[in-house]
Parts: C-alpha cells; structure tokens; sequence
C-alpha cells in the first residue's frame, strides 16, 4: 500500500471536529453543573428537614424552641447556655446554617441553610417547609429581597446587649410591623459584637451585612459615579433614592423602617430609611438614609446606639 497517496485531514476538517469536542464538552459541563446543582439544593432541603425534626422533639420535650445552637456542636441550647445533646442539627458536609428564634417565647424560629461560597439560601420555619429565600441580583451582586426580621422583640427603651439572646426593635414597639418593616438592630447587635467590616453578623449564612463599599458599588451601579459615591455628610447621585425605595425600580424595595434614636424613642416610621453598613467610622458606623422626598441618598457615620435595618448581601 502506498501510503504516500493518502489524502491528511485539511483544516476545515480539523476545525469541523474541533467544534464538535468544544460542543460535546459545552454540554457536559453544563450536564454536570445541572446535576450538581441540584443535589446542592437537595442536600440543603434534606438538612433543613431532618432540623425541623429535631427542633420539633426540643419543643415537645422543653416546652419552647432554642434560645440558640452552638457554632461547634450544632446542639439547642436554652436560656441558661445548656445545651440538648439528644437533639443536635447534623448538616451535610459544606452546608452552613444559621438559627433565629423569631418570638419573645420561643415558639417560632427561622433556619437558614446555606453551601459554601454560594448565593442560594433556603430557610425553614416552625410552620414551613424549606424554601429559597428571595434575593435580587443587580449587577455583580446579590442581595435579600427583604429587610432583615429576626430575633426577640424589645422595647425601644432597652438596650440590645451581648448575650445569648438576638434582639431587634420593632417600629413604634409594635411586633406587627417587624412584618411590614423588618427589625431594627443597634451596630454591635446587628455585627453580633465583631468589628469587621463584611462580618456576617445576623444576616443568614452566606450573607453578610454589607460594608460601605458594598453600598458604593450597589449605588454606582444604579448609575451614580465615583465621585458622588465617594462624597459624604451630603445628598449624593441623582435618582439612586428613588430606585432603592419601594416601587422605585431596582427590585430593593427598602421599606420605610425609620429608626429607633438612642434616647429609645422611634422617629419617622412609615417615611423614611435608615440602614446600617459594617464598616466602622472611630467610634461611629457609616449609614445610608432615604428620606420620603428626597431622589438622593444621604452617606453618613451614626452614633452605634441607634437602631437602624439591615439589607444582607451574598458573599
């Protein structure tokens, strides 16, 4: 035979078959990102499940849900610190969670359930089976749909203080519009008693409260520029207010909280907003307000005593 007459591959044809692998490739990739997402989701709703179960048999056996669940072990803990052994949370490899009694007796709560380095979060109630906790996606980021609601109401008079238990403030004292509003949380409370800026803090697993920057980034990307963005103690952009406002656009629809002053009283429920970043300012935070007629957003530091909401933002 001689091979001499033997006709190579020509570089259409070369091209033609390298196509085909990248495709080939292409759908595999995406295959296994499918299948691999899905048993992510699987895995968090099988952990968010079986928790239910054992939180269930606390109640039934104590009489109320957790006051916490210790970071180590994942046992129920009550008031006193003591933890359950019989009742420990068992999450699969890579999943986080964070738990919230949402009652000042402990007969509500919410579990959240998170995969490392991920977005997606799922959480559970003690009358709800798992479901994805809504975020919104603008540009590079992700953040909650909603203003953080989570922990035991007290009243506006009392100081939020580093114990076993997570406090909020609800607008006017008035648990109700912890619904409507979400929580209002002092610095140290909402940063669970860290100072570093992207602290989780008590946003859920996967989240974090958002730094300054963060705000910057979200607020340019709403089309404010650098220089505005960078400006402080003024009203800052054009229509970035607007959008973060509800209805305003932007799919945040940031309610309108007010604020509870460090003299204990609440000011301007139903109007305006107020919202705390996790970086530090000396002894102050930096904060972004919304005011009812104002288009602009207001950059500024605030004493840590006030009570302000938290907007959680994924990692």
């Amino acid at each position: 035979m001689d091979y001499r007459k033997q006709s190579a591959f020509t570089i259409v044809e070369l091209l033609v078959v390298i196509v085909v692998i990248g495709i080939l490739a292409a759908i595999t990739i995406v295959s296994y990102t499918g299948i691999s997402n899905k048993a992510t989701v699987a895995s968090l709703q099988s952990d968010l499940s079986n928790a239910k179960k054992q939180l269930a048999l606390y109640y039934v056996d104590h009489g109320a849900y957790p006051v916490s669940i210790d970071d180590s072990t994942k046992c129920p803990k009550d008031s006193v610190g003591t933890a359950d052994t019989r009742y420990c949370l068992k999450p699969s490899t890579g999943n986080a969670s964070s738990y919230y009694p949402t009652s000042a007796t402990y007969s509500t709560y919410l579990l959240t359930a998170n995969k490392t380095n991920t977005t997606t979060i799922y959480s559970v109630t003690n009358d709800t089976g798992p479901a994805i906790v809504p975020t919104v996606t603008i540009g590079s980021q992700t953040w909650m749909s909603n203003n953080l609601n989570v922990g035991t109401m007290v009243t506006g008079i009392t100081v939020q203080d580093n114990n076993s238990i997570l406090e909020k403030y609800c607008p006017a004292d008035v648990e109700l519009n912890c619904i409507t509003y979400g929580g209002l949380y002092q610095w140290d409370e909402a940063m669970q008693y860290v100072t570093t800026q992207d602290a989780q803090g008590i946003c859920p697993a996967g989240s974090h409260i958002p730094s300054d920057n963060d705000w910057k980034i979200l607020e340019m990307q709403l089309g404010m520029t650098q220089i505005e963005a960078d400006k402080s103690g003024v009203w800052r952009g054009t229509d970035q207010g607007t959008q973060l406002k509800p209805s305003g656009g932007s799919g945040l629809n940031i309610p309108r909280a007010g604020n509870r002053t460090t003299a204990g009283w609440f000011y301007n429920v139903g109007s305006d907003n107020y919202l705390w970043s996790s970086t530090e300012s000396t002894i102050n935070a930096w904060s972004r307000v919304l005011l009812m007629n104002y288009t602009s957003v207001l950059r500024r530091t605030d004493p840590k005593g006030y009570g302000f909401s938290v907007r959680c933002l994924g990692n």
